[in-house]
């Protein structure tokens, strides 16, 4: 499973799908500059670039509110994110 972090800067093959407020993405892999996964939320583009300098990990604040809330995917049922 990836690791959740915070972001804001978004680099997809078909361009920038960057977020105006900072919010949860899931990493799976990294490069030298970048982490490399996809939004938590959001249409479901994959092998997202996010940059390492504009990424980071959650804080303690942060991780207490997203264990609070679901996500759903297309008509599946919701799931409870783990964040932690």
């Amino acid at each position: 499973m990836g690791e959740y972090m915070i972001a804001t800067k978004a680099i997809h093959q078909l361009g920038d799908i960057s977020r105006d407020d900072p919010d949860l993405c899931i990493i799976f892999t990294e490069d030298e500059n970048d982490y490399i996964g996809n939004w938590v939320t959001g249409i479901g583009f994959i092998d997202v670039h996010f940059p390492k300098e504009t990424t980071r990990k959650l804080t303690q604040k942060e991780i207490e509110k997203y264990n609070k809330r679901y996500v759903r995917m297309a008509s599946h049922a919701p799931h409870k994110l783990k964040v932690d």
